[in-house]
């Protein structure tokens, strides 16, 4: 989902990874069907065939110039942005629930792969590039990887969650990201009375409130994106997409 994945040491530095024999993963959210059921029906309306602008736009706000940082990517689809992040000379990990969507990244991009098993999870890994795929549910993800990470690229993930599930979502993200390490995040903002599901509106303030134990959240750009597709698809007076850069402070 991407309205917004090794048994292998000193990757990405020194990450390790709890492994077992294959399982069936256990799905937890009610949602997890109707997610796998998109990607299986191909109504992926959300997946973009280009690199997102505000990440080409604001990432060295990030990264502040350095390479070879390891970046956390949750709900990353099949997105791009894995490659272009890869090509800056980043250690790419994403995470995703569908299986479909983690082989099509690989295969539609002409990427050589295989898949090892670890609890909960499958892993598709790249053989000429460091960008692995980790595929089940992420509030799993931490009990799987046991390292941390620089920094993250949060593409509208949170507006994919229910709302119960936002600070449990950003109880994980703490838990990944290292002291100083930051998150570039981008959500919708929109009159949730007039949508009462996913995509959900979660402005500023939303985020900055469910993230306020553990880091800085600052607003770096308000997009407007009223008029647009995205609000004449919702039937939304208007919309616009808040970029949020977030500190980790402890």
């Amino acid at each position: 989902v991407f309205l917004g994945g090794w048994v292998e040491v000193n990757w990405c530095q020194t990450n390790k990874f709890n492994h077992a024999t294959a399982m069936e993963q256990v799905l937890e959210s009610h949602d997890h069907g109707y997610w796998l059921r998109r990607w299986n029906t191909g109504e992926t309306g959300w997946h973009k065939n280009v690199v997102d602008s505000v990440l080409q736009a604001h990432f060295d706000k990030v990264i502040n110039g350095q390479s070879g940082s390891s970046i956390f990517v949750p709900l990353c689809g099949k997105t791009l942005d894995l490659i272009w992040l890869n090509e800056k000379g980043h250690c790419v990990v994403g995470c995703e629930l569908s299986a479909l969507a983690a082989k099509q990244f690989f295969e539609e991009n002409n990427i050589p792969y295989n898949t090892s098993d670890a609890t909960n999870f499958t892993i598709y890994s790249a053989t000429d590039r460091n960008i692995k795929i980790y595929v089940g549910d992420v509030f799993n993800f931490a009990s799987t990887y046991t390292g941390s990470f620089d920094c993250a690229w949060e593409c509208n993930a949170i507006v994919a969650l229910n709302v119960e599930d936002r600070e449990r979502y950003a109880n994980l993200l703490a838990t990944l990201i290292k002291t100083g390490g930051k998150i570039l995040m981008t959500t919708w903002e929109f009159d949730q009375s007039e949508r009462k599901t996913h995509p959900f509106s979660v402005p500023h303030g939303t985020v900055r409130e469910l993230f306020r134990q553990n880091f800085d959240a600052d607003l770096i750009e308000s997009i407007d994106a009223t008029g647009t597709y995205f609000t004449q698809k919702f039937n939304l007076t208007y919309a616009f997409r808040p970029v949020h850069l977030l500190t980790k402070t402890k």
